[in-house]
């Protein structure tokens, strides 16, 4: 079986085209595209990323501690200048979006070939808001392993890409689409093929420069656009 994962879109759509667009010309189709969530919050371009996820058959999302904020609208304990843009994005959103990220469940087990995979955003403790680290302790992952009975965990949160193996399971982060925070400005994805276990971490450039010209023309925060990669 042939997957694609993703998180942390952040609503930055020309990321998100770019990595769609990587897919295809170097691997072509795959049978899942599984989202580790975050899919709006501090980018400019929301509805724009919820309709392209909506229109593809075979996506499985979960949802991210931003989805929920712009749901929800409780801000506290997120970055001011960060909350402005979920304040915004709430604003802008259409009801069919936000219906979207409302129906997102905080968690997914799913079955997929041999494998038992559980899909979620932060950690199997805290689905939300936890984190899988990239240091995670060998203790750490036997538990998540025994807790949750799942073969591959996928995961996000961190916006570091990273996988761990441990008794041919396997804990799964892509990194970012829309905010890497490995000093790499490039947009991250994974290529799996559960067949072989090849697991293929990719980063695709794409134009950030429309990104910036967007947040700009929505008048976003100043320290928002010059920091866009730091936030």
């Amino acid at each position: 079986m042939r997957l694609m994962i993703i998180s942390g879109i952040y609503s930055n759509f020309p990321a998100l085209q770019s990595v769609f667009q990587h897919l295809n010309k170097n691997f072509g189709a795959v049978n899942y595209i599984l989202c580790a969530g975050d899919v709006v919050g501090i980018g400019p371009y929301p509805n724009e990323v919820c309709n392209f996820l909506r229109g593809i058959e075979h996506v499985v999302s979960v949802k991210g501690d931003f989805d929920q904020a712009v749901v929800d609208g409780n801000l506290r304990g997120i970055d001011p200048l960060l909350a402005e843009t979920m304040k915004w994005t709430r604003e802008v959103i259409s009801k069919d979006n936000m219906d979207f990220l409302c129906d997102l469940d905080g968690y997914r087990s799913l079955k997929l070939g041999r494998f038992n995979v559980l899909l979620l955003h932060g950690s199997p403790a805290d689905y939300l808001n936890g984190e899988i680290t990239k240091m995670e302790s060998l203790e750490n992952i036997q538990k998540h392993f025994e807790d949750t009975g799942a073969d591959i965990i996928v995961c996000g949160q961190g916006h570091l890409p990273f996988v761990k193996e441990h008794n041919n399971k396997f804990i799964i982060n892509p990194g970012s689409v829309g905010q890497p925070k490995d000093d790499i400005s490039k947009a991250s994805y994974v290529f799996v093929d559960t067949d072989t276990m090849e697991i293929s971490f990719q980063r695709v450039k794409y134009r950030v420069n429309l990104v910036l010209d967007k947040m700009k023309e929505e008048k976003f925060s100043e320290t928002i656009i010059n920091n866009f990669y730091l936030v």
